[in-house]
């Protein structure tokens, strides 16, 4: 089911009451955070987001609820950027951050949502014959272009050519005895 909300004036202050979220820029889909479970993202498959990529950790990030704010903790072996600046020690979210892993971008907003943003579901997904998992997110993927191949050449197609210089050469011939001149 879609959810839309009014755009929230910035120059509000969220409470501590306001509902978090974190966006996924690219799917306009918000995933719901809450003050008691930490969240994560990364490779592996007890993630709350699952992201495929090999940039991505499998732990890359965690989202930890902490005295009634969220705080981010790079947990991976690979680059965490918070607003375009490299996360080297937990920061605390305020609504508006973007959190960038990989190519993914995430934006987390405290408060109404943005129009036009679907707040994902949780699902449930089969590990094993009698192990399910809830509250997991489907698996993210950036439509990457796929790598450019070598430029293969293509077959060439002499025939054409070869018509296109007999009748030429036809042509001048042609061309050649009618302006000859009797002598």
């Amino acid at each position: 089911m879609t959810e839309q909300h009014s755009i929230r004036d910035p120059r509000t202050a969220a409470t501590s009451d306001d509902p978090t979220y974190l966006i996924h820029s690219y799917e306009h889909r918000a995933y719901p955070l809450d003050d008691e479970h930490s969240f994560t993202i990364g490779r592996d498959s007890r993630c709350n987001i699952m992201v495929s990529e090999v940039a991505v950790s499998r732990q890359h990030a965690e989202l930890r609820p902490e005295g009634g704010r969220h705080v981010l903790h790079a947990t991976g072996s690979t680059p965490t950027y918070l607003n375009d600046a490299r996360v080297t020690s937990p920061h605390t979210l305020r609504s508006g951050d973007t959190i960038t892993i990989g190519t993914m971008r995430f934006v987390f907003i405290q408060g109404q949502l943005p129009v036009a943003i679907t707040v994902a579901p949780p699902q449930e997904r089969v590990l094993s014959v009698n192990e399910y998992v809830s509250d997991r997110r489907p698996t993210l993927t950036f439509p990457v272009q796929a790598p450019s191949s070598v430029p293969t050449r293509a077959p060439r197609r002499v025939w054409p050519w070869v018509l296109v210089i007999i009748l030429v050469v036809a042509l001048l011939a042609g061309l050649a005895g009618h302006f000859r001149t009797p002598g």
